[in-house]
């Protein structure tokens, strides 16, 4: 089944909706990173955030950040979704495994203190970026808080990822509710009513719901609601030998030349190696040398 972004509106358009299935693209995740189940909890999340921001990207080869960074064990995680629905993140300590074995399944308790980022980035273009502490170390709580801070936008985000002891990944949604500035003072209330009494995401999602379904059976019961498909996401990662090539050679001659008898580095979204030989060390510096006498 393809991972969907969805979006819409409701309550006579007074209401932004934003979901997303992600599944898919989180179970590559988990995979490719071999992340722990706190790991892969925290990616599963920041992968359904970020999908649901990418939806306000409005130019083409533009991209959105979404950045978590704690001074607990898990310390976090980066994601990042382009304008075609490419997703690629990785957790900064992807192997955690804690003593308490309730606490694997909560990583907001492993954050510690931090910020919580969101970086837009357009071509030719300097990169929007703006942050907020992390609260509670739940991420759609502290993208909610992010979302009033920031932007002064009233926002109910709920995220929910399901794993099964062999690692892989049942579930993994989310959606964002935005107000709008015109929007009736009873439509909101009731709206929040609903929120209010619809049960954990997580929990709805273990009982067989597709995140359409508890948006329409239960966030917007007997209200209006116009949703539809926005696009499709999936795991992709952009990295070639190309671009670390020109990545090594930003390094400066120094730093190459110590590199002369060869290097492997590895990319961070996808574990995928790229063997520089000493020739091609070689080769490097004399494009850098040639840059520098131009």
């Amino acid at each position: 089944m393809t991972d969907t972004l969805y979006r819409g509106t409701a309550l006579a358009d007074s209401f932004r909706i934003f979901a997303v299935d992600a599944t898919q693209t989180a179970q590559k995740a988990r995979d490719l990173h071999d992340l722990s189940p706190v790991a892969t909890i925290l990616m599963g999340k920041m992968i359904s955030a970020a999908a649901i921001l990418s939806m306000d990207i409005k130019n083409q080869d533009s991209e959105i950040t979404l950045r978590i960074d704690g001074n607990g064990e898990l310390q976090g995680g980066l994601v990042i979704c382009n304008e075609k629905g490419h997703v690629r993140g990785y957790v900064k300590n992807p192997k955690l495994f804690l003593d308490d074995a309730d606490d694997n399944f909560h990583p907001g308790r492993s954050l510690g203190e931090g910020t919580l980022s969101v970086i837009r980035q357009s071509p030719h273009a300097q990169p929007w970026i703006g942050s907020t502490e992390l609260i509670t170390g739940e991420i759609a709580e502290d993208l909610a808080h992010f979302y009033l801070q920031s932007e002064q936008v009233p926002s109910a985000v709920a995220l929910g990822i399901l794993i099964d002891p062999d690692a892989r990944i049942r579930a993994c949604a989310g959606f964002m509710i935005q107000q709008l500035p015109f929007a009736a003072a009873d439509k909101a209330q009731r709206l929040i009513q609903n929120l209010r009494n619809t049960p954990n995401l997580s929990d709805l999602m273990d009982m067989g719901l597709t995140v359409v379904e508890v948006l329409e059976r239960f966030v917007f019961k007997e209200m209006d609601l116009n949703l539809s498909e926005f696009r499709q996401i999936e795991y992709r990662c952009n990295c070639n030998k190309e671009a670390f090539s020109r990545s090594l050679i930003t390094l400066g001659l120094e730093e190459l030349e110590s590199m002369q008898e060869g290097i492997t580095p590895i990319c961070h979204y996808c574990n995928a190696e790229y063997h520089f030989s000493a020739s091609d060390i070689a080769a490097l510096i004399q494009i850098l040398k040639e840059q520098e006498n131009a």
